[in-house]
């Protein structure tokens, strides 16, 4: 008699712990690559470089996490440029996981479209939504060897070597997709070891923190909030999210975000509502024959857990 009960208890609890939602759920991406905009480093000529650092950071998510050798040019400059521009080529061998040559991918303030002469640096600014994609896909899908240095030219160049990865995929959440929609696709990125490219109409206004959010769900991660800025579109990376009631889309869901901005900590804790814009998603970027290796060696790299 005392087993049957005992059973039937463990039955019922198994139900209720069934039938009974997470208290919320929270998921981080570590290691993602966090470079600034050029100008944070002294790199003078790229105004509104927000896209194609966001872009950057990603590929050198999936080179420096994901063993993708050779798909960025690997170059960090940490004041400066380093090496100095030649007329004519956008491929210099600048910086921080290819943010530059992203930059011409994305066709970031018409670059393509300026010259002959292709000028370098370009002294534009600003990405259109549809060509964030087009951007990730070329970039990740062209190959080329840097040809900047040492002047005078002609010259060998860097020696860099950016080698091209023909299966990558990226899709979109374009501007009007619903938040109910979107967010289950972002969230499922995440969970799947992805960092995401999420554009802004708005983005935050550093001068007014909010508060320093860091508390045990991510232990060891700093998550500020702001006050909105608007008027400030703005490209970041995603690399987490926080879902106080994950079983329903209600408004209380916040993107983790690291945002390109010097003036900005580790993380910046983002609610989901109208001022999100749109996401890049990309896949796909190792060969077939690596990816089973790379999901092994990935699973650690996730950070998760979920509150009951």
């Amino acid at each position: 008699m005392k087993r049957k009960r005992i059973a039937t208890i463990m039955v019922v609890g198994i139900l209720l712990a069934w039938s009974v939602p997470n208290a919320s759920a929270d998921a981080l991406i570590s290691n993602v690559p966090d470079w600034n905009q050029p100008s944070a480093y002294g790199v003078a000529g790229y105004p509104g470089w927000c896209s194609p650092t966001a872009g950057g950071n990603i590929m050198g998510y999936w080179e420096d996490v994901k063993g993708c050798t050779g798909l960025t040019d690997r170059q960090v400059e940490s004041a400066g440029p380093g090496y100095p521009a030649t007329p004519g080529t956008w491929q210099q061998g600048l910086f921080n996981d290819g943010q530059i040559e992203m930059g011409w991918h994305m066709n970031t303030g018409g670059w393509q479209g300026l010259g002959p002469p292709i000028p370098f640096p370009p002294n534009t600014s600003g990405t259109q939504l549809p060509m964030i994609a087009v951007g990730l896909i070329g970039y990740a899908t062209g190959a080329w060897v840097d040809n900047s240095y040492p002047l005078p030219v002609p010259a060998p160049g860097t020696g860099i070597v950016k080698v091209a990865y023909p299966n990558v995929n990226v899709t979109t959440d374009p501007q009007g997709t619903p938040l109910a929609a979107m967010w289950p696709t972002y969230t499922a990125e995440i969970d799947a070891g992805r960092p995401v490219e999420c554009t802004f109409v708005n983005w935050v206004d550093t001068t007014i923190p909010i508060l320093p959010w860091d508390n045990a769900t991510f232990p060891g991660a700093t998550i500020e909030e702001y006050a909105w800025l608007t008027g400030e579109s703005h490209s970041v990376v995603g690399v987490g999210y926080y879902d106080l009631t994950p079983a329903v889309y209600n408004g209380d869901e916040y993107f983790i975000c690291q945002d390109g901005w010097g003036s900005t900590g580790q993380y910046v804790r983002v609610p989901v509502d109208f001022h999100w814009w749109q996401n890049d998603y990309v896949h796909d970027v190792p060969e077939p024959a690596t990816m089973s290796l790379l999901v092994m060696g990935g699973i650690g790299l996730l950070i998760r857990r979920k509150k009951k």
